[in-house]
């Protein structure tokens, strides 16, 4: 499962390590690592490197890209977090955005929310799947990632191409403890209150 993303595991992900960028992988792909396994077919490999690398990253993957015939294309707005994309065979396969490393926090940027976190998100965990290795945050912060986007994105629980997906990421971060339904109605009826959403985690 998954062999079409064996150019990320084998070529880009490795070339970030090779030149020094720290690079987790969150997401599908993470809620995987969680796991243990591919849980499904995942379009693509979401990834974060350190604000101060992704000038770094953005060079050393544009070489890779053109190495390789790939497609690198980078989003830089004006204002806001920027991110990269990188399309294999004309499909999106990879992405890198920053995030930002502060005193004692790092903060996510998703559109005009941002999540904070403590400094140890940035504690790097080597994960193997099907022989492809690459790392993410630990279990707890997959997890939290997890829950905070979909309480700042509400709507993509009632999007019907998703709400498997996102049903299958519940019982594996849950431990089969919670349904989709259960859980989606948490999200809805808490998505304002965070310290409740961050207590109730924690029973996950």
């Amino acid at each position: 499962m998954n062999q079409h993303l064996n150019p990320v595991f084998n070529i880009l992900l490795p070339s970030l390590e090779k030149e020094g960028v720290d690079c987790w992988v969150f997401g599908g792909v993470g809620v995987a690592a969680y796991a243990g396994e591919f849980i499904r077919p995942n379009g693509d490999v979401d990834t974060f490197v350190k604000e101060i690398d992704f000038n770094k990253a953005r060079a050393v993957l544009n070489k890779v890209c053109e190495s390789n015939s790939y497609r690198l294309i980078p989003h830089i707005p004006a204002v806001g977090r920027p991110k990269l994309d990188i399309k294999i065979n004309g499909k999106e396969r990879f992405s890198v955005m920053p995030i930002y490393v502060k005193d004692n926090a790092v903060d996510f940027k998703f559109g005009d929310v941002t999540d904070h976190y403590p400094l140890e998100i940035l504690d790097k965990v080597e994960r193997n799947i099907d022989g492809n290795k690459f790392f993410t945050p630990s279990n707890k912060y997959i997890k939290q990632i997890f829950i905070n986007h979909l309480k700042d994105r509400t709507d993509k629980i009632s999007r019907p191409k998703i709400r498997t997906d996102i049903s299958k990421r519940i019982v594996i971060i849950s431990n089969g403890k919670m349904s989709f339904l259960n859980f989606s109605r948490f999200i809805i009826l808490n998505a304002k209150y965070t310290e409740q959403i961050e207590r109730k985690s924690q029973m996950i």
